[in-house]
């Protein structure tokens, strides 16, 4: 794989800052990027052993997040549990890696984005608002492509992240080619509808109702039914329903989903 500089992803040097409202959103995003990843020296007395399936790296995981969840975060390349899984599912469930066509990936992750470019090669396009190492600088409500562009696109839990979804759905499935295939991730709960509040407007509130101070809602089950009126036909994939318990368990792998999304 080609070498990336390595960044966190882990809001937790940022939060005080971001509670007292001496940060904000926007350039909160950007320093996040300049955040050193934890070492991975920490990893043996820190965490249950895994394995990741992205780097080969068979270690004690670190914790990550605001919660400190236990064994999540892989001391090799800094993958999470979504990452892992949604590296399984392109790797064993899609043919996206060996796709002839182009591949828009939003918000790229810095522990997936050299396997992907080493696989897809020149059809391989990154974008982000904040993120400098992003091949296209761009706002996923105004995706700077003519119609039809991309085959595939990658999208992973970004969109709770906007305060208005809807538009950037839609621009999602304007650049997608007829047919073409999205798999997107956020924070999902199939047990209840979407949960979201514009009452919720300091990262006090959101923090308390979303777990994150950034976050804007907790998808649901009805969020099928909302990338359908954007123009994407969705069905949920979940982890327990694509891998089995020992696989979860040695790839350090949650309860967690994919939206595997067709254009209409």
């Amino acid at each position: 794989m080609a070498e990336r500089r390595p960044r966190s992803l882990d809001w937790s040097p940022l939060l005080a800052d971001v509670m007292a409202g001496r940060l904000g959103a926007a350039e909160a995003y950007r320093r996040i990027f300049e955040i050193a990843p934890p070492s991975p020296a920490r990893a043996a007395a820190e965490g249950p052993r895994g394995e990741c399936p992205i780097c080969g790296t068979t270690a004690p995981f670190l914790p990550f997040g605001l919660a400190h969840r236990p064994g999540d975060q892989c001391p090799a390349c800094g993958s999470l549990e979504r990452h892992r899984l949604l590296w399984l599912f392109l790797r064993d469930r899609t043919d996206m890696l060996a796709s002839h066509g182009q591949l828009l990936h939003i918000a790229p992750e810095p522990c997936l984005a050299p396997g992907l470019k080493a696989a897809l090669g020149p059809r391989y396009v990154s974008l982000d608002r904040f993120d400098p190492e992003a091949m296209v600088a761009a706002d996923l409500a105004r995706l700077p492509f003519a119609d039809g562009t991309f085959g595939t696109l990658l999208c992973s839990h970004v969109l709770e992240h906007l305060p208005e979804d809807r538009p950037s759905m839609a621009e999602i499935a304007r650049v997608l080619a007829p047919g073409g295939r999205a798999i997107l991730m956020v924070p999902y709960d199939a047990d209840r509808p979407t949960y979201e509040d514009a009452r919720l407007a300091t990262p006090a509130k959101r923090l308390a109702a979303f777990g994150h101070p950034f976050h804007f809602r907790i998808y649901g089950r009805d969020l099928p039914e909302r990338l359908g009126a954007a123009g994407l036909a969705a069905s949920v994939r979940t982890s327990q329903a694509l891998l089995g318990a020992a696989e979860r368990r040695r790839y350090r792998i949650n309860r967690n989903a994919l939206l595997d999304c067709r254009r209409l």
